[in-house]
């Protein structure tokens, strides 16, 4: 099952937090930051809520076959891969709005559900009832930071009432 709906939260008020207020801005950047009026063209919408969620779904399709579980590609060299692959997308100005307005979904997407990691894995995860987790430039450190705050401040009345 996946860590948004089986174990409750993966994430705090400071992960769904800055996922939300992220996923807003990135929303209003893909709508030509045109304050009310939404100039978003038909292949931004296609490449945004269709191709980019269709190739993450093959991937986590591809773990189902491959991987014996769920996928934790969560280290250093999996921050800085997706980090490029991140820039590579909203810097080209033909997949930038497109790239916006998915990633700008999927955080809000993975802020709702509460998990953690990296939002490109949100919507395969929830497709697929996985818990695939990619290492995030900027929410990966935070959910780590965290999960760390809420073990220290667990403290011995809290364990006792497990």
């Amino acid at each position: 099952m996946d860590a948004g709906s089986a174990r409750g939260r993966g994430i705090g008020a400071a992960g769904t937090a800055s996922r939300a207020l992220v996923g807003a801005a990135l929303l209003y950047l893909a709508g030509g930051a045109g304050g009310l009026s939404w100039g978003i063209a038909w292949y931004d919408a296609a490449i945004g809520l269709i191709a980019l969620p269709a190739v993450m779904v093959g991937v986590g399709l591809a773990a189902r076959r491959h991987a014996r579980g769920p996928v934790r590609f969560t280290g250093p060299l999996a921050i800085c891969l997706n980090c490029a692959v991140i820039v590579v997308l909203v810097a080209n100005r033909f997949t930038g709005p497109g790239a916006e307005l998915f990633y700008g979904v999927t955080l809000l997407v993975a802020a709702w559900r509460g998990q953690p990691g990296c939002e490109a894995t949100v919507l395969s995860n929830a497709v697929l009832r996985r818990d695939d987790q990619i290492g995030c430039p900027l929410f990966s450190p935070l959910d780590a930071w965290e999960a760390r705050h809420r073990e220290g401040t667990a403290g011995p009345a809290a364990e006792a009432n497990r």
